[in-house]
């Protein structure tokens, strides 16, 4: 049977033969109806929807879609289904991926600047880094992030402080962390810090945390408090104690490729949503602490604060000196100042 050419096929290879000039839609999809194709944007967290990141990705999708008058649709793939976040660097530098989630202890394998983040007890509070940051230190970090990589950050969702959870018992002082296995993400930073603690640092990425925590190949984790809620986190562990001792932002990231191909206007609402998007995110976090604190004692866990942290802080103070070359010492300066 004599198979005929569908009417767009035949419409590009006649516009072909005639010079004619076909617009490309970045994110490969468009909705045929209208002159102007829509532009998809694929955002991708590994946190299920009820993170706070998740829902601030939401935030974004209704935000960029109003503001750009539906010319930009924004899907959402959470909960891991494109992997985790060094997964979605990878795939934001081959193209295949316009934006996502990056934590910040990631971002350190491929810049060593980020790793300032990393450093324990660096960050007095949201306040304290919302000020570092919008002190002219996030043009430092983005700038040098997107030379080295190709994609730019748009947007900062800074997390409330990370605390440890934990299956054995509850840490209090330094002591407590001897040889206690903790998952922790991939960053050398926070590697060299548990060691310092006298604890077993284990890497692993964000969607093998859970399992690692209920088969017992590690004794504890650190993240902050809302997400121990949102990722079910306290199903898998006894003891909550606020060590506060890393407050490591996420970035709302865009591939650079993807972004300069967009018209001027639609690249000036992605900026500004993913502004707006990362202090929605920042103050969600902030407000939901307190609840989730309340949560996870109703839900059976031993929530204990850790009033005097100078146990922690002696024990890891070393490794600012240690690191002060590789990440640099304005950087650091400007955290500490």
């Amino acid at each position: 049977m004599k198979k005929h050419l569908g009417a767009p096929v035949l419409f590009m290879v006649v516009a072909v033969l005639l010079g004619a000039s076909i617009p490309a839609v970045a994110g490969g999809q468009a909705d045929g109806g209208g002159a102007q194709g829509k532009i998809v944007i694929t955002m991708a967290s590994p946190s299920n929807p009820e993170d706070n990141c998740v829902k601030a990705f939401f935030f974004f999708k209704e935000a960029a879609e109003k503001r750009s008058n539906g010319r930009l649709v924004v899907d959402v793939k959470h909960s891991g289904q494109l992997g985790s976040h060094r997964d979605y660097m990878e795939q934001m530098r081959m193209g295949s991926l316009q934006a996502a989630e990056i934590n910040v202890a990631v971002l350190s394998g491929f810049d060593p600047k980020f790793m300032a983040f990393d450093l324990p007890y660096i960050s007095k509070g949201v306040a304290h880094l919302q000020g570092v940051l919008e002190g002219g230190m996030a043009k430092i970090f983005a700038d040098s992030l997107e030379a080295r990589t190709g994609v730019k950050i748009i947007g900062w969702m800074i997390r409330s402080p990370r605390n440890m959870y934990i299956s054995t018992h509850p840490v209090v002082t330094a002591a407590d962390f001897a040889g206690m296995k903790v998952r922790i993400m991939e960053s050398p930073v926070m590697t060299r810090t548990f060691i310092l603690l006298d604890a077993v640092p284990v890497p692993l990425s964000a969607n093998e945390r859970y399992m690692a925590l209920q088969t017992k190949v590690v004794d504890a984790a650190e993240n902050s408090t809302a997400l121990v809620v949102s990722q079910k986190e306290y199903e898998v562990t006894k003891y909550l104690s606020r060590t506060e001792h890393f407050m490591s932002p996420n970035i709302i990231a865009c591939a650079s490729k993807f972004f300069n191909s967009l018209p001027g206007d639609l690249q000036q609402i992605l900026l500004e949503t993913g502004t707006d998007t990362g202090r929605f995110a920042t103050r969600l976090d902030s407000e939901s602490e307190g609840a989730a604190l309340r949560e996870l004692t109703r839900l059976g866990m031993t929530v204990n604060d850790c009033p005097d942290k100078s146990s922690f802080i002696r024990k890891v103070t070393p490794i600012y000196a240690e690191y002060r070359d590789q990440i640099g010492g304005s950087i650091i300066d400007a955290f500490t100042k």
